[in-house]
């Protein structure tokens, strides 16, 4: 549930195209690149709409139609009624679903970061890391789906309940091999070359109290030019990650506000919550789609080929009805992520006390990433994770005035 949640949340909508100066120099925006970013983001969020639209429409003509029955018959026929053909029918419709989404996600993933000189990958670099995407769901999705539907036969009513429980600790282990199987996968990692980097990041993790393992540069220069920073792992493989892009673009005291909100995530345990704030959604979730998956198989049984929701076959229908519960839930689960992302802002501010350097780090992340420093209100509310940058900077300056430190510059909204 939480995974097809946070899947539906990676499309942003972005407004602004900011050019990025010298790293120690001054942002600098012009009207021309102002036009060409609101060109680009409103492509971006009109590939957003239609992508939703057409999955919806898809999907209910995938499933009403009586299709995905017919898959499930297929593959039951050439494998059995048995693990294996349900594995297999668990396979078609993954293929499916990939094979159906990947001329839009190539379009907005590659066509439009190429057009806007955002991206330099090529493309059979681009459709192998899809191809590895794709293997690596299944080799989740088969299993995972397997036991679902395992659990709802053993307990047909309380099989919601039951797998809310079990998401736990597979999201806690998941968070633990992901930073040591999964990431590698897809980016080179490799210790920071510049050691006197590692020492400021590590003595500004000692002073928060955090142990990390290592840090880490991964080469996200290969596919674009964002840039990013995470805390990757739980417990002993917890290590602090920079894209090679952060390091190339941005001043130390820039990459040490940046991973110093990172470590106020830490702090505040916002892994534990978020994965506690999780569970209560997937809860919410998961007893919404239970009701609406069996009333809509008394009504639309005949339809879709089965009434069962023991059956594999209803799987396109919990996927259709899942993504419904998704974008009803998003705009409270970004509420809340916007909450904590504002608290790791204040504890970056208050450790560094450089609210100047937080500000420039801002503006030029804004900068890099093509993120979206004053979105709509609309926009903000429903599909963003993170405050407006506009508002993050105008938090650096109350800040600076309330504690006596030099105050940075307004940014001036677009």
């Amino acid at each position: 549930m939480q995974g097809a949640v946070k899947y539906i949340r990676i499309a942003r909508v972005m407004l602004l195209m900011i050019k990025l100066a010298e790293p120690s120099g001054k942002v600098t925006i012009d009207r021309e690149e102002r036009d060409r970013a609101r060109r680009y983001n409103r492509q971006k969020e009109q590939l957003f709409l239609i992508g939703l639209l057409i999955s919806w429409v898809a999907g209910a003509f995938f499933v009403f139609s009586g299709l995905a029955a017919s898959v499930w018959r297929s593959a039951a026929n050439l494998a059995g009624r048995e693990l294996k053909g349900q594995s297999l029918a668990l396979v078609f419709y993954a293929l499916l679903s990939w094979v159906f989404s990947l001329p839009l996600s190539f379009y907005s993933g590659y066509i439009l970061e190429h057009r806007y000189n955002l991206s330099h990958q090529k493309i059979p670099a681009w459709l192998w890391d899809h191809v590895k995407g794709l293997g690596l769901g299944l080799g989740l999705e088969v299993p995972g789906a397997n036991l679902v539907y395992a659990v709802i036969r053993r307990w047909p009513r309380a099989w919601w309940v039951i797998l809310t429980g079990l998401s736990l600790p597979f999201t806690v282990l998941l968070a633990q091999l992901f930073p040591v199987l999964v990431a590698p996968l897809f980016n080179k990692y490799e210790p920071v070359r510049d050691e006197q980097l590692v020492e400021r990041l590590k003595a500004l993790a000692a002073k928060s109290g955090i142990h990390v393992a290592s840090v880490m540069q991964m080469d996200m220069s290969r596919r674009t030019k964002k840039a990013n920073a995470f805390f990757a792992g739980i417990g002993p493989t917890k290590r602090i990650v920079l894209a090679d892009t952060l390091i190339e673009n941005f001043t130390p005291e820039e990459i040490e506000v940046i991973v110093a909100h990172e470590m106020g995530h830490q702090v505040h345990r916002d892994i534990w919550r978020g994965i506690a704030i999780g569970t209560l959604f997937t809860f919410a979730g998961s007893y919404t789609l239970n009701r609406l998956a069996r009333f809509t198989l008394r009504r639309f049984g005949g339809r879709i080929g089965t009434s069962k929701l023991d059956n594999v076959a209803t799987l396109p229908l919990l996927e259709w009805l899942l993504s419904f519960v998704g974008i009803a839930l998003m705009p409270v689960q970004n509420a809340y992520s916007r909450y904590i992302e504002r608290e790791a802002d204040t504890y970056a501010l208050e450790l560094t006390k450089d609210p100047e350097s937080f500000a420039s780090a801002m503006e030029r992340l804004a900068a890099l990433n093509l993120s979206d420093p004053n979105p709509p209100a609309l926009v903000k509310y429903v599909l963003h994770s993170h405050p407006p940058i506009i508002d993050r900077v105008d938090h650096a300056r109350e800040y600076a005035r309330d504690h006596g430190l030099p105050v940075p510059e307004p940014m001036q909204p677009y």
